[in-house]
């Protein structure tokens, strides 16, 4: 019988090329649903977001915000979670200082009467050289725990893709779809319980 740890050595090896050739992931916590928003946004919690208004979310956190056109769906809120200096952080083997930005929470209703929740933010700021930095990140989104409750995704392994012409990843669980890419070091996250091609086409339309 074929001994099972070439084949699971040959399927990490797969998981690592497939991570590190998307769209980094940002540094967080793990993965905790019942703290946490998404498996990319661990750097606040949902007890962080308050309701403001579309002119804040987009001051404060200093960037442009997508929307959809008014055929696609209807903004119903927006919310921000302030941003933190994380001293001293703990990213792979590193200890480093990591600067993250606000996190705006935009809510749509869609027209065929779905709800998508996009979550967009500047890449957080890790004080390491920045392609040395990118490996880490990478490293770090599946490194091997014993428990899957440690690890940056929870245990779940994303799939890679391109959306909106870059690299990202999808988590797809219970229904819900969840897609993480970069627009000009800005991250976003859709999240919604849509089949994939018109998550993407929605996601392909936002303005």
């Amino acid at each position: 019988m074929m001994s099972m740890f070439p084949v699971v050595m040959f399927l990490f090896a797969l998981l690592f090329s497939s991570v590190a050739a998307a769209q980094t992931p940002p540094p967080g916590v793990p993965f905790d649903a019942s703290k946490h928003p998404n498996p990319i946004v661990t750097f606040v919690e949902e007890k962080d977001f308050k309701l403001v208004t579309y002119d804040k979310a987009k001051a404060d956190a200093g960037i442009e915000l997508l929307g959809l056109s008014q055929d696609e769906g209807k903004r119903g809120s927006v919310e921000l979670a302030d941003g933190r200096l994380a001293k001293n952080m703990s990213i792979l083997n590193f200890r480093t200082d990591v600067t993250f930005y606000p996190v705006v929470r935009q809510k749509f209703r869609l027209a065929n009467g779905s709800d998508l929740i996009l979550y967009s933010f500047r890449f957080p700021k890790v004080t390491l050289p920045r392609e040395y930095a990118r490996k880490i990140l990478n490293e770090a989104a599946i490194e091997k725990k014993k428990k899957p409750s440690e690890m940056r995704f929870g245990g779940t392994a994303p799939e890679q893709l391109e959306i909106r012409g870059a690299r990202g990843l999808l988590f797809d669980k219970d229904g819900q779809i969840t897609v993480y890419w970069q627009e000009e070091g800005v991250g976003h996250v859709a999240m919604a319980s849509l089949e994939r091609q018109e998550l993407f086409r929605v996601v392909d339309d936002l303005l």
